[in-house]
C-alpha cells in the first residue's frame, strides 16, 4: 500500500511549468500528505505558493487531515487542519500560503488520522 501512495504522491509533485522550490511528505497510519512549496527560502517573511495533499491509506471508517507548520525563531505555527471526508483511496489538494510577518525558518507538514475531533495517529515532517 505504502508503494501505491509513495507513486500517487510523487506523481502530484508540481510539475516543470510549476516547479516546487522544496518538497517533502510523511506517512503514518491510515493516511499520507505532501507539501510543495514555491516563492520562499528559510529566513523569508512570507509563504507565497503551498501546497497541501492528503491521501486517505486505509478502509478504516477514520477520516485524515493535513495543516502546515512555519517555524519561527522562537516558536511554532500549527496552521488549521484541512479534511478529506471522501473515504478510503481518495484525496484532497488544498492551495494555501502562509501569511508575511516574522521570518520563517522552517516550514512543515503534519498529516494526521483522526475519529471525529480525537487525532487517533500523525507524522510530521520538516523542509
Amino acid at each position: 500500500m505504502i508503494s501505491v501512495s509513495v507513486l500517487l504522491f510523487l506523481g502530484m509533485a508540481a510539475g516543470p511549468a510549476q516547479a516546487a522550490d522544496h518538497y517533502t511528505s510523511c506517512f503514518t497510519t491510515g493516511a499520507s500528505g505532501s507539501m510543495a512549496i514555491s516563492g520562499w527560502d528559510t529566513g523569508g517573511r512570507s509563504v507565497p505558493s503551498l501546497v497541501l495533499k492528503v491521501y486517505d491509506e486505509e478502509s478504516d471508517g477514520h477520516h485524515v487531515r493535513i495543516r502546515a507548520i512555519a517555524g519561527y525563531a522562537d516558536t511554532e505555527t500549527y496552521f488549521r487542519w484541512h479534511a478529506n471526508y471522501d473515504g478510503y483511496g481518495t484525496y484532497k489538494t488544498i492551495d494555501t500560503y502562509i501569511p508575511a510577518g516574522a521570518q520563517i525558518y522552517s516550514v512543515g507538514v503534519q498529516v494526521a488520522t483522526f475519529e471525529g475531533d480525537r487525532l487517533l495517529n500523525s507524522c510530521t515532517r520538516w523542509v
